[in-house]
């Protein structure tokens, strides 16, 4: 009896020991750390990573692909280091407004074939009109996935209900966004990916990433784990960043044409959460003030817009009746239980020794109040850039040419527009155009403004809506005494950002043919550092003697022969001749590469009127994948020039081309079924090399 009391009171000591280290621990754990699990709606900070990883980790920053870029959203500054992204549009290659009739190609069930892509390669982002062409057949890997009904998007069950395959927000339907059906979760395939619609369709495009073959990743079966990114996102509008991280908070009175400043943070840190609030006779005053955000000793500030389009509002401030001004996931304009204004940005924003935030004011004001929070951020600095906010305005667009919003180079990605097109009408019918790298074919070619805006049809016909990831939060009939400055709307881009490595061009179509005259106004949203991760390594000329010479080029089954075509997409564009080849062999070449590289990719310059191009790929001898391009031009342009010239890249397994200075291609000619698969073509091709900046300070 008294052995037992013993052996009862040495494990109620061992229980009571236990509980010590639990309480221990949680104490002591970071705060930061605690807190992104603590508040339910910050993003997790170390969950499991599921996307694909990069090959060469300690020299390069992982890849937080699809669901992943929400669940690390701390990391969003990184570089993409391997990977490349591509859009697919039903966007006229020749320049005209019919972005609904450009199909890959209709089978002969009368199916239309919307995305027809080899991977590996991970599904960010697909729209469509309505439900037109609905409803939608996904094939995967060769094989039939699903169905998708209009019914089955913006499921707005509760997140734990397995039924809800396509929740709200990952999904929307057209009354949720006010004119598309919108598919934004994660879809990863490793061999191939196939989207149609069983009826003619309207307006589609999608945004995807291309990796190099050998990418981890596992085809989407419809059972991935989505629920936590889905409350993550149904936490638009609340307070997303940690709380118990480092915080500075004050008052202000803004003097007149003048710089004042707010604060200034010693690093390396990162800011998380960056808030304002003004009284309602201050609000529209403040939004059409100026951030002005100088990072490591800038001379010239970063971040230098107005504070309403920071916050995803690009046009009037008003409290509407029935909603949140702008309700987005990452920023946002709310109204609060005393009837002020507030402005939350949460976008993170790391630097490296010093951040110096002011604010720059047309008219005086006073009574702001103002918090930033803010964490250590000890990355190593080569791996991220740092947040830019740049405005333009385009007073009177040019007849028949796009308008630039954003010409940069560097290495970062874009994450966020917010444009002022004055009115809800046709100049809707302008297409967006993101080139890449000097690529002289826009990666992303969207088939109008409302649809990069998440909404159709003009927002069915101008109905405001703000949802976490894009919207038309204010526009020109706003309730009567309000403020109205024009229309304006918002798109957040997370898991469909869009990385570039060498340069970033963001134009924009004024209209269905560049015929629109008014003004525009827009702030792009964007991480980045002067260094280019992407160096041009070597060009390859088939056509060339001398070229073909010195790259040590020989083909089986090759004809050359001459182009005379535009590029495509625009508008106007001038007609290009060059020499070329087609084959239905083999091609090999040598070609350069940086030895210190961690990876690259080649870009091809190509005769888009010859149908779906197919060849695998081998560097060395190794297989490094298969490269098809699906559908073709339709030859014709709005200009009367032929639509022909393309580019487009190719991602290279690292494991491949990792040390070495130089490697050799083999291309070879792959022959479908199709009757229209006549050829390869190739008029020049272009090896990069992936880099990562030599210093920090780079």
């Amino acid at each position: 009896m008294r052995k037992s009391r013993h052996i009862y009171s040495r494990i109620v000591l061992l229980i009571l020991f236990l509980l010590a280290v639990i309480l221990l621990a949680v104490h002591f754990w970071p705060t930061s750390k605690r807190s992104e699990f603590t508040n339910a709606c910050a993003a997790t900070a170390e969950p499991q990573r599921t996307g694909a990883t990069t090959t060469t980790a300690q020299a390069s920053p992982p890849l937080y692909l699809g669901l992943d870029a929400y669940r690390h959203l701390d990391k969003l500054s990184y570089l993409e280091v391997g990977d490349r992204v591509e859009g697919a549009s039903t966007a006229d290659p020749g320049g005209s407004n019919a972005d609904n009739t450009h199909v890959v190609r209709v089978l002969p069930d009368g199916e239309h074939v919307l995305f027809d892509q080899s991977g590996p390669g991970i599904m960010t982002f697909m729209r469509m009109q309505e439900n037109y062409g609905g409803p939608w057949n996904l094939s995967l890997d060769g094989h039939f996935s699903t169905t998708v009904n209009t019914s089955d998007l913006g499921q707005t069950n509760p997140v734990s209900d397995p039924a809800s395959t396509f929740p709200y927000p990952l999904s929307l339907n057209p009354r949720q966004s006010q004119g598309s059906s919108i598919l934004a979760t994660s879809i990863p395939f490793q061999q191939s990916m196939q989207w149609t619609s069983q009826h003619a369709n309207g307006n589609f495009y999608a945004l995807y990433r291309k990796l190099p073959y050998g990418s981890t990743l596992h085809t989407w079966n419809g059972q991935e784990p989505v629920n936590d990114v889905v409350r993550l996102l149904r936490c638009a509008g609340s307070d997303i960043a940690p709380q118990s991280i480092s915080q500075r908070q004050g008052n202000l009175t803004l003097a007149a044409h003048r710089e004042t400043p707010v604060v200034t943070l010693n690093g390396p840190a990162q800011i998380r959460a960056l808030e304002f609030q003004v009284s309602p006779q201050e609000m529209v005053g403040f939004g059409n003030a100026r951030l002005l955000i100088y990072w490591d000793g800038e001379t010239h500030p970063s971040v230098n817009a107005p504070i309403k389009f920071l916050a995803g509002d690009g046009a009037g401030i008003y409290f509407p009746g029935n909603r949140q001004l702008v309700q987005g996931w990452i920023a946002g304009m709310s109204q609060d239980q005393t009837g002020a204004m507030d402005v939350h940005l949460y976008w993170p924003m790391p630097f490296s020794s010093r951040a110096r935030i002011a604010i720059l004011t047309d008219s005086p004001l006073k009574g702001i109040r103002w918090s930033v929070r803010y964490e250590p951020f000890p990355d190593p600095p080569q791996w991220w850039g740092t947040f830019h906010a740049t405005y333009t305005g385009v007073i009177q667009p040019r007849p028949g040419q796009d308008m630039t919003f954003l010409d940069v180079k560097g290495s970062g990605k874009l994450v966020g527009t917010v444009i002022n097109f004055s009115a809800p009408d046709s100049t809707l019918e302008g297409d967006p155009h993101i080139y890449l790298d000097e690529s002289k074919t826009p990666q992303i070619a969207v088939t109008g403004t409302e649809e990069w805006g998440l909404g159709g049809n003009y927002w069915n016909g101008g109905h405001q809506v703000s949802l976490p990831l894009g919207g038309l939060p204010s526009s020109i009939d706003n309730p009567p005494g309000t403020n109205i400055d024009g229309a304006a709307l918002y798109r957040f881009l997370v898991a469909d950002s869009i990385p570039f490595n060498r340069h970033l061009l963001v134009r924009w179509e004024h209209g269905g043919l560049d015929e629109s005259t008014h003004p525009y106004r827009a702030t792009t949203l964007w991480y980045g550092k002067l260094a280019q991760t992407a160096l041009l390594s070597d060009d390859t000329l088939p056509a060339a003697p001398a070229s073909r010479l010195a790259h040590h080029y020989a083909a089986t089954g090759e004809r050359i022969y001459q182009l005379t075509a535009a590029y495509e997409y625009l508008v106007h564009n001038p007609l290009i001749t060059a020499a070329g080849t087609t084959l239905t062999g083999t091609a090999s070449f040598t070609m350069q590469l940086d030895r210190h590289n961690v990876g690259a990719f080649l870009r091809r310059t190509f005769d888009d009127c010859v149908t779906d191009q197919r060849a695998n790929i081998y560097l060395d001898g190794n297989f490094a994948g298969t490269w098809y391009d699906a559908g073709a031009s339709n030859g014709a342009g709005v200009d009367g020039h032929r639509r022909c010239w393309r580019d487009e890249d190719f991602p290279l397994p690292a494991s491949l081309t990792a040390g070495k200075s130089s490697v050799n291609v083999r291309v070879v000619f792959l022959p479908t079924t199709d009757p229209r698969n006549s050829d390869w073509t190739a008029f020049r091709y272009s090896l990069y090399s992936f880099v990562m900046p030599s210093s920090p300070s780079a």
